[in-house]
């Protein structure tokens, strides 16, 4: 008689095993899945005495600068104000409102151009990456 060996393939289905703020999930294969959009609901207030634009800065990674000035500034010349975002470097993005808002808000009190990058974010980019 000839013995036979029999491999039997099991899946284990993956699991969450971290959440952050219901934008970013981590499963135990090693999966992530990300939303684009914050898990609250707050309205962007754009009242029309600050300008603003995006422009794309690293096309390999798709990020992008949001670039922020008063409509009317009282000098030609304007101090820089670098804006990082919040979010532990794991979550958020230079077009959040509750971030556009705040840099609304910085150009026109400061009279200053902010500036607001994307970067990229943990867990798929080390720390060093996003700097």
């Amino acid at each position: 008689m000839s013995s036979m060996t029999v491999s039997a393939s099991t899946t284990t289905p993956s699991y969450e095993i971290d959440e952050c703020r219901g934008v970013l999930r981590v499963y135990s294969d090693g999966s992530i899945r990300r939303s684009s959009k914050p898990s609250f609901n707050v309205p962007v207030d754009d009242e029309g005495s600050v300008v603003w634009k995006d422009v794309l800065f690293d096309p390999v990674h798709n990020l992008h600068l949001r670039f922020y000035k008063p409509a009317s500034p009282s000098s030609a010349k304007l101090p820089i104000f670098y804006y990082i975002h919040g979010g532990g470097f794991c979550i958020g993005s230079r077009a959040w409102p509750n971030y556009q808002n705040y840099c609304f808000r910085l150009a026109s009190e400061l009279e200053a151009v902010v500036i607001s990058p994307d970067y990229r974010l943990a867990p798929e980019n080390r720390l060093a990456a996003a700097i």
